[in-house]
């Protein structure tokens, strides 16, 4: 029994091994080709003080790989150094459309292959964005997210775009991831709430509220009850915009209109105990006359 289970387990161990003993090496020219565009992406590094792909030892080591590409056309080697290469000489758009085929074709990135995809997506995403192209940013910010979940800079980007084009439901998730990578980011913190708002009342009432809140503690009390009144009105359920426009109507001793607002507030939520104090001292001064 021990030689029929040792002979087993040695079969088992050979038929694991074998797809790896049958990777086939990269054939001998293909593999020269490979050598020469490391050598000269390696001597690009070392004589340009900045690296821009139209420069002759760059042009070398693409021609190299791209060969070494044509003659092992089924090989993942060259289209790894291509990726590399395209993405240290700056090259941002090949860069990341070769990382993407890499991965696609079934490559697994290691931390340095991870970290130049992501930098490549994450330049060619700020690119879109200034270029006033949010979606084409957020689907790159998105997918440098995806391949790289530690890299907090996607996720801020990505959730700050989705925040700015009025999908706060959406950004919740990557505001979160941020704060998780960075505890003491506040203003991660500070978008999270913001997303967590906009998505129970939606994006252009939290704005005006929040743009209220501001002129109110500027001392304008007009323009703040403007921004208030804004926000009840696009989100008649908006408990807060009402208490708030209540509290500026009672600060300017208008107590009738205060006594109005507070109601309001107070039928939306009927179990807070602020909001029925003021309500009933509005109405109290409003029927005083004082």
């Amino acid at each position: 029994m021990f030689r029929t289970l040792t002979t087993t387990l040695a079969a088992l161990a050979i038929a694991f091994a074998a797809p790896a003993l049958a990777q086939p090496a990269l054939p001998q020219a293909a593999a020269d080709a490979l050598a020469e565009g490391e050598a000269r992406m390696a001597e690009a590094l070392a004589t340009y003080e900045a690296q821009y792909p139209d420069r002759p030892l760059w042009q070398d080591a693409f021609a190299a790989g791209r060969r070494a590409m044509t003659l092992a056309p089924d090989d993942l080697e060259p289209v790894r150094f291509l990726a590399e290469a395209y993405s240290r000489s700056q090259w941002t758009g090949p860069a990341w459309t070769t990382w993407q085929d890499f991965i696609r074709r079934g490559g697994v990135l290691d931390a340095e292959d991870r970290a130049y995809a992501a930098d490549v997506g994450k330049r060619l995403a700020y690119g879109a964005y200034e270029a006033g192209n949010p979606d084409a940013a957020l689907e790159r910010y998105v997918a440098v997210a995806e391949l790289a979940p530690d890299d907090a800079e996607a996720h801020v980007w990505a959730g700050r775009i989705l925040v700015e084009t009025e999908r706060p439901e959406q950004a919740i998730a990557y505001w979160r991831r941020a704060l998780e990578l960075d505890p003491d980011d506040a203003r991660a913190a500070y978008f999270l709430e913001l997303a967590q708002e906009q998505a129970v009342w939606g994006s252009a009432a939290v704005n005006a509220f929040r743009a209220g809140v501001a002129l109110y503690e500027e001392d304008r009390l007009p323009e703040a009850a403007e921004r208030f009144a804004r926000a009840s009105t696009l989100n008649g359920g908006y408990v807060d915009a009402w208490a708030w426009l209540g509290r500026v109507a009672f600060e300017q001793s208008q107590f009738a209109d205060a006594a109005t607002y507070y109601g309001s507030a107070a039928r939306l939520a009927p179990d807070d105990d602020d909001i029925a104090y003021w309500v009933n001292e509005a109405r109290r001064l409003a029927a005083s006359g004082d």
